[in-house]
């Protein structure tokens, strides 16, 4: 390694014991069994005192950090990101390990940017444009903390370690966590530094200067300014080939031209100047593919397009460059892939989890608003389905309630517990306890600050989960709607058009008019505000109570697009906020002894 820089910052013991200065060759010194050490994503110049609130100094790294998070043992991302790398720069430029729980991706500083006071944000721009298809977690930030190789994780017993390439492509996720739960396989010997490289990867570098400069000017370099039709494409096009894209940016840019008349000589010459890595035989293969297309392609809503999408493409307002008008065969050929499509991993039926006569789905796209008076546990309803459906990831937008609270619910019902018991064990840092109330509920993330409304496809876009729980809606921030009517018009009808776009499941918690709440009937203009709930909602839930002092709930399709109805009946537990299914009999013997 030749770098300029050479003190880190490590946290012994755990991530709050940090503030200390050492060196990078120091780092094997502090490896004990049993014992947590986290080093600095950076390395710092001698100005480093410790203290990273307090440091001005240049930034530079030792080698690319790339962190993926599981989910249920899935690894297919980390061995979708490990061949390509192995296909790009070979294995002996960047090494796998298994830090616990998830995985870092090693890779020698193939961007050789030296030492720059700029470079935490050079490289979370940069991190971020070339592997977020790879669901990476972007940790680029200036004072994040990385634990360090053969250290100990506390909260499942087992140490980071390295996993060769073909271990991980034969190997179980339990497999590899086994191995990481002894500490024989430590190996302090072991070189973890790399070749020395070419800066194979300088040219992807996004610098803040540049993205400014495009900005403020409205042009971007090479080949001039842009026009206002599709605009999407010109951008990819000037941007070039970018790592993990180079061949759908290709399609998206061929199908445009081939839309704009351009004949297909002509975007093969023009295709030629842009790309390097596609051989001719392959580039013309790919080319004659879009030019014989029946379809027209790509448009607005499609995930690439979208990601260069551009306020002044005359496409912008309207989203509807790409809009197909459907004859018998298309859409018949359109439905028999519909019909057999496995829907598993789409969707999740209520009789899964409580009793019902008939299946009663989900499904991704879809949005669903449950409404229902104050106080009778809508949102311990919403929280039992999410506890019971963990193979969608979830973001909850808990807009009322702070994240200790909600998350001390979301316990409580996972692990169908009291308050107490709960704080009890958390008190005691029972960490059997603690980690399977964890891995119960790893699928959930939670923000309690309120996105505004045109904000929200940001932040799915960076989380992206296929669920997303509004609570409340009337808490969603929308900018220049005093009205309230007219900000409930706007949020319904952006939610419908996310969960359509996005392919994710949208659930919201609305509250109702004070008319149904006096008359204590829910009907499909029950919820509060005006009628575009019930227009735009795919499904909408209701949820009553007998009497104000009843633990009995109703809960009940109220309407649906393609669903029967149901109607479930549960005790709502306050103990631990978990709503247990009841027939009939229990219900009139429980409100009897009521």
């Amino acid at each position: 390694m030749d770098t300029s820089n050479y003190l880190i910052e490590m946290a012994i013991g755990s991530v709050a014991n940090r503030h200390n200065r050492v060196t990078l060759d120091e780092i094997p010194s502090f490896i004990k069994p049993k014992q947590e050490l986290y080093r600095s994503m950076f390395i710092y110049d001698e100005s480093f005192d410790g203290d990273i609130k307090n440091y001005e100094g240049t930034y530079e790294i030792d080698r690319i950090f790339l962190d993926l998070d599981i989910k249920d043992g899935d690894i297919e991302n980390v061995k979708s990101l490990a061949h390509d790398l192995n296909e790009e720069i070979g294995e002996e430029l960047f090494q796998i390990w298994f830090s616990g729980t998830g995985f870092h991706i090693e890779v020698a500083d193939l961007f050789q940017l030296g030492a720059d006071k700029e470079l935490p944000v050079m490289l979370k721009l940069t991190i971020k444009n070339m592997f977020q298809k790879y669901g990476v977690d972007n940790i680029y930030d200036r004072a994040r903390l990385i634990r360090c190789h053969f250290s100990y994780n506390k909260k499942n017993g087992s140490y980071k370690i390295p996993i060769s390439y073909s271990e991980l492509m034969q190997l179980k996720y339990n497999d590899i966590l086994e191995i990481a739960k002894s500490n024989e396989y430590i190996d302090l010997e072991m070189d973890t530094s790399f070749p020395l490289a070419n800066p194979l990867w300088k040219t992807y570098v996004i610098k803040p200067k540049a993205i400014k400069e495009k900005v403020d000017s409205g042009v971007y370099p090479s080949n001039g300014g842009l026009t206002s039709h599709v605009t999407c494409v010109q951008k990819m096009y000037n941007q070039g080939e970018t790592v993990g894209k180079r061949h759908a940016m290709l399609l998206r840019i061929a199908s445009a031209w081939k839309r704009s008349g351009i004949p297909q000589e002509g975007a093969m010459a023009m295709l030629r100047q842009w790309t390097t890595s596609f051989s001719h035989d392959e580039l013309e293969r790919i080319v004659n593919s879009v030019y014989s297309w029946e379809h027209d392609g790509y448009g607005c809503k499609d995930v690439i397009m979208d990601e260069f999408c551009d306020p002044r493409c005359r496409f912008f307002k309207l989203k509807d460059y790409g809009i197909e008008v459907y004859n018998a065969k298309n859409m018949s050929q359109s439905f028999l892939q519909f019909v057999k499509t496995d829907f598993s991993d789409k969707c999740f039926d209520l009789a899964d989890i409580w009793e019902l006569p008939n299946p009663y789905r989900f499904y991704i796209g879809e949005l669903v608003t449950l409404i229902g008076d104050t106080k009778l546990g809508k949102t311990a309803f919403v929280q039992n389905l999410i506890v019971n459906t963990n193979k969608f990831k979830c973001l909850y937008l808990s807009l009322e309630v702070n994240k200790e609270l909600i998350y001390r619910r979301f316990g409580q019902i996972a692990m169908n517990e009291t308050k107490f018991k709960l704080i009890e064990q958390y008190n005691n840092e029972n960490y059997e306890f603690i980690n399977e109330c964890e891995s119960k509920l790893k699928h959930l993330k939670v923000m309690t600050v309120s996105p505004e409304l045109n904000n929200l496809i940001d932040v799915i876009s960076q989380q992206s989960p296929k669920m997303l729980v509004i609570d409340t809606i009337d808490e969603i921030r929308v900018d220049y709607a005093n009205d309230p009517l007219v900000k409930i018009q706007k949020i319904v009808s952006k939610l419908k058009e996310i969960a359509q776009t996005n392919d994710i499941m949208i659930f919201v918690i609305s509250h109702i008019s004070k008319s149904a709440s006096y008359e204590g009937i829910l009907d499909k203009h029950s919820a509060k505000g005006d009628s575009a709930i019930e227009q735009k909602s795919d499904k909408l839930l209701g949820i009553t109570a007998p009497s104000s002092n009843s633990k009995a709930r109703v809960v009940e399709s109220i309407a649906a697009r393609d669903e029967s109805n149901f109607k479930l009946k549960f005790w709502f537990n306050h103990e631990t906020f978990r709503f247990d299914q009841v027939v009939d009999k229990q219900v009139e013997e429980g409100e009897s002894k009521a």
